[in-house]
């Protein structure tokens, strides 16, 4: 993910969507658009946040945290998720308003940097056209306002802020940058926290071929036997890339190509295995998991790969998220609790009854024998 402003900002930019301002894109009308935009559930720095903002963001949140329903049913919903007993629900409702109070920071932000935005308009007016294409065009796209119980307005809104949110970004992590991270500024964090190996995978598992013909599973002592072999090899000098190419059976894995990984990345033989090696050695014997016998080689933490580029991207974004908290932290803000929670009591119950009812029917059809693929690559 190139940028990340929360939780809510991932999701939504997946179907990509703030400042009120003059409408930029053909405008798509609901039954309840005058309730949701003008009922005010909260003011963020003089920021007036609707109803019709706020079911957006919490209908997508809503959305995302309902995998909970698969670990604990029905009621997953009040359901604590910390130490202070923060229920699945309550933190969904707190973190509707707390992304609301981000997307005015981010507005004051820009004007704080002068960032240009007078451009915007065209930027806003594609993203939308996305959107409602997205949702195979307005029957489609109003139906998913319908479901969301939100507006257009709203939509246009959040959309106008994230691309400001994206020029903010994009100020901040430049050179002299509030929020700038150099590679010099990660690198050993990261080589201390990462490890980088090849290996050569010995399968144990029924695979297909490239004619998508089923080879069947390879006994341990055949997989044994070829372990052997490849051992010797490398113990001739045979270079360890000549010998992937020719045995390896981990689709993952090719020569010149690492696994650069952390803690909780990979299985735990082979996790456990990598750390004990020194750089340039590899396993003098194979390491066994569910997928088969791994000979492990270790080498110098590559900040080539792409595992630096995101650990580096989580830096940053962690220091814009700092600048955006700090911002929030000058605001004043009020909230009109009672509302929002009266509103919230019937429609939570329709969206949990959706969660139970597919969850059923997904159950069943996983009890009805739907198959279940498994990849060959170590990670868990």
């Amino acid at each position: 993910m190139k940028k990340i402003l929360s939780l809510v900002i991932v999701l939504v930019l997946s179907v990509s969507m703030v400042l009120s301002g003059c409408s930029t894109a053909e405008e798509y009308v609901t039954e309840n658009d005058a309730a949701l935009n003008e009922a005010v559930v909260a003011t963020v720095n003089g920021v007036n946040v609707t109803q019709a903002d706020f079911n957006f963001i919490y209908r997508m949140m809503f959305d995302e945290m309902s995998q909970y329903a698969q670990y604990y049913g029905e009621n997953w919903i009040e359901q604590p998720i910390d130490d202070e007993g923060t229920t699945v629900g309550s933190y969904i409702e707190n973190s509707a308003i707390e992304q609301h109070k981000q997307l005015v920071a981010i507005e004051a932000l820009a004007k704080e940097y002068e960032i240009d935005i007078d451009d915007i308009d065209d930027a806003v007016k594609e993203q939308k056209e996305k959107v409602v294409e997205n949702y195979g065009g307005e029957e489609g796209y109003i139906s998913f306002l319908e479901s969301c119980r939100t507006t257009d307005k709203a939509i246009e809104t959040y959309i106008r802020k994230t691309e400001i949110y994206n020029r903010v970004y994009e100020k901040i992590t430049s050179e002299g940058g509030a929020a700038y991270i150099n590679d010099e500024d990660v690198e050993e964090e990261f080589s201390q926290s990462y490890m980088t190996v090849q290996h050569i995978l010995i399968s144990t598992k029924e695979q297909t071929d490239e004619d998508g013909n089923t080879v069947p599973a390879r006994s341990d002592e055949d997989a044994q036997a070829l372990v052997s072999e490849i051992l010797g090899k490398i113990e001739a000098g045979v270079e360890f890339d000549t010998l992937i190419d020719e045995y390896d059976e981990d689709p993952g894995m090719e020569a010149g190509k690492y696994y650069t990984f952390t803690d909780g990345e990979m299985v735990a033989p082979f996790e456990e295995a990598s750390k004990n090696l020194q750089v340039g050695e590899y396993t003098k014997e194979a390491v066994k998991t569910d997928y088969g016998y791994h000979i492990i080689k270790k080498y110098d933490i590559n900040t080539e790969d792409e595992a630096f580029t995101n650990f580096k991207q989580q830096k940053a974004n962690t220091k814009v998220n700092d600048v955006i908290a700090k911002k929030v932290e000058t605001f004043k803000v009020t909230e009109n609790k009672e509302a929002v929670e009266k509103y919230l009591e019937s429609w939570v119950k329709e969206l949990v009854a959706e969660v139970t009812e597919k969850l059923a029917a997904d159950t069943g059809a996983s009890a009805s024998g739907a198959e279940v693929v498994e990849s060959e690559v170590p990670a868990e």
